[in-house]
């Protein structure tokens, strides 16, 4: 049997799959347009607007954007099917431009001693 009984009767196993698509939200535009042309990512905001509104929201809190970036970049759980290399390149590439530009964090523990010094 080639099909599946969700595929015949219409419905999902999973509540995420039977919701509508989640549009881009007016701030997730402007979070986007105020983003470094080279930043900025392209294929985010159309597959996964979700997750791009998730991180708008969360852009100017440190410490719940860092934990946003890590939960959505790292499967800890194991169950999920991962990211296209695309959208997974520019999630990698926003998290490295808020942890060195925006919200710098010590790189290596030669930083973190450098950064004491200066305290």
């Amino acid at each position: 049997m080639a099909e599946t009984l969700d595929q015949v009767d219409g419905k999902s196993a999973s509540p995420r799959a039977q919701r509508a698509p989640e549009a881009l939200a007016t701030e997730t535009l402007q979070w986007l347009a105020g983003l470094p042309e080279d930043i900025r990512p392209e294929e985010l905001p159309v597959r996964f607007p979700r997750i791009a509104n998730a991180l708008a929201r969360r852009w100017g809190d440190r410490d719940t954007c860092r934990v946003y970036l890590d939960d959505v970049l790292i499967d800890k759980r194991g169950t999920r099917r991962g990211l296209p290399d695309e959208v997974a390149d520019e999630l990698a590439t926003l998290k490295n431009y808020f942890e060195t530009v925006l919200f710098p964090v010590p790189q290596t523990a030669w930083d973190e001693v450098a950064a004491r010094g200066r305290k």
